[in-house]
């Protein structure tokens, strides 16, 4: 891709997070500096940036603004395409910033956390060996459960994960000029012909539409 080729450490996006001593921020007691890129309005960012999450990261504006929807935060650092790992780069991350921030470790088996040292946070919200290998019946109750209900052990524990009010209770980032208490998401209303292929593929594989449940609101 000729136009991301052009891309440097130096870019607009780079040089914004290297200027900015207060675009990562210490918080309550996440392991790790917040990376305020990521949790930035997609229509707040520069064009340079945009171009990365698009071109390198498969975002769409939806999906940058909503978290945990884009299948790249599926992934742990070491799964990553080399695309994917350089805009990450871009962005200011690192394998321990995506890792925590972006994956929350969900692509590691359970042995792997407890290697990692976070093992235990899982455990403090409910999890287990069963939920984790998708073999119990049911999730933990915490998954039920805004940030705001948890006892103070669990949000310790959250934070552990990188998770904060933010991005536990999935805070929607898209412009909300309505009454409504959430954007009015639009996509959601245009017939399953008229949305992109990245879209089509967020509703099918993650959300578990066919194209005429799609078209049948409510189904």
């Amino acid at each position: 891709n000729n136009k991301m080729k052009s891309l440097t450490p130096t870019s607009t996006a780079a040089a914004i997070l290297a200027s900015l001593p207060a675009a990562f921020v210490r918080a309550q007691d996440l392991p790790y500096a917040k990376p305020t890129v990521r949790f930035t309005p997609f229509f707040r960012l520069d064009s340079t940036t945009q171009n990365i999450i698009e071109d390198k990261l498969g975002y769409i504006e939806t999906t940058w603004n909503n978290h945990g929807l884009a299948r790249v935060e599926k992934k742990r650092w070491s799964s990553l395409t080399s695309n994917e790992r350089d805009g990450a780069n871009l962005l200011g991350f690192t394998q321990g910033t995506w890792d925590c921030f972006m994956n929350h470790y969900e692509d590691y088996s359970w042995d792997e956390l407890a290697e990692k040292g976070v093992q235990e946070h899982y455990e403090e919200l409910g999890w287990t060996e069963p939920h984790w290998e998708h073999t119990a019946t049911g999730v933990p109750y915490t998954e039920a459960r805004w940030y705001g209900q948890l006892t103070d052990n669990e949000k310790k524990a959250a934070n552990g994960l990188c998770y904060f009010e933010e991005n536990w209770d999935k805070l929607d980032m898209n412009p909300n000029p309505s009454f409504f208490p959430h954007p009015l998401p639009t996509f959601r209303y245009k017939p399953w012909d008229e949305l992109n292929a990245v879209t089509k593929q967020v509703a099918s594989a993650m959300m578990n539409y066919t194209e005429a449940k799609w078209n049948n609101l409510g189904t």
